[in-house]
């Protein structure tokens, strides 16, 4: 049995599901970043964010919003990470700056990139989240690299660029200029892949929108697409199922989508392991 969207596929008794969906949306961007705050919100930004720390640290907050957790969870996604405040004892936006020199090349001054880096790849690699960072300070190889975590995180960067190539020959060979890859476009992809684990939808698991993810990380955009996948153990395997579904295709080859993002996850003992996910933006 093969169908193009939520196909789940059946080859010697063994699940080999190739899940696709492709959302095409064409959106106008509101110039507001706008954040639904909720319990599953409130867990998926447990690493970076946690109520009763923010409310004891920021008691102006609590005078102005008192101490309700969603109504803090609001302010932190809202305005909280652009002014550097600490949301949370694990983590400190102005200590993973200053650790982490590739970091600072990347984002500058962007301080909202720095809680999704660590959240969505940082503390998956290691990296130290908060602590004392003396003059002479130079970065250390992320702790994991030690306990093998570090090479996989290589492995799947590896992946990430071989997918954003392919997809690049295919828009070529189309006559259209090719993606440019957003590191934030690929922190937010890498998000949206870790919710595929636990619910395979344009859809986050909390229920709203896939495309909030880029208002929740303030990135602008006029026209933005997602791409989602689940299986696919290679780069070469997932860019052909996405080019030979036609709403992904569409995805892939849209003229009006200049930077392109992509997050791959992988969770042993899962019934899919792989999950993959394309974001696109103008």
């Amino acid at each position: 049995m093969d169908q193009k969207q939520g196909c789940v596929k059946k080859s010697n008794r063994k699940l080999n599901a190739v899940l696709i969906l492709a959302v095409m949306m064409v959106v106008s961007f509101a110039g507001r970043i706008q954040a639904e705050a909720g319990n599953s919100a409130a867990a998926m930004y447990a690493s970076i964010f946690d109520a009763s720390f923010y409310a004891r640290k920021y008691p102006d907050l609590v005078a102005a919003l008192g101490t309700d957790e969603n109504a803090l969870l609001a302010h932190f996604l809202t305005n909280g990470m652009a002014e550097g405040r600490q949301g949370c004892a694990e983590f400190n936006v102005q200590y993973y700056m200053a650790k982490y020199p590739d970091l600072r090349a990347t984002y500058g001054d962007q301080l909202p990139f720095y809680y999704m880096h660590y959240m969505s790849a940082g503390k998956l690699e290691g990296r130290q989240g908060n602590g004392t960072i003396s003059n002479n300070t130079t970065q250390a190889a992320p702790a994991s690299t030690a306990s093998g975590a570090q090479p996989a995180a290589s492995a799947a960067n590896s992946e990430v660029d071989q997918v954003i190539a392919l997809c690049n020959q295919a828009r070529a060979q189309a006559g259209l200029s090719p993606l440019t890859k957003s590191e934030a476009l690929c922190s937010v992809s890498v998000i949206r892949s870790n919710e595929l684990v636990r619910a395979f939808s344009h859809n986050r698991p909390d229920g709203r929108s896939c495309f909030t993810v880029y208002d929740e990380h303030g990135i602008g955009y006029g026209y933005a697409g997602e791409n989602i996948a689940a299986g696919q153990h290679s780069a070469q395997e997932v860019v052909n199922a996405w080019l030979n579904s036609a709403g992904h295709r569409r995805n892939i080859m849209n003229a009006n989508y200049h930077k392109i993002g992509v997050g791959l996850v992988v969770q042993q003992g899962t019934i899919y392991e792989y999950y993959w996910t394309q974001m696109f933006t103008d």
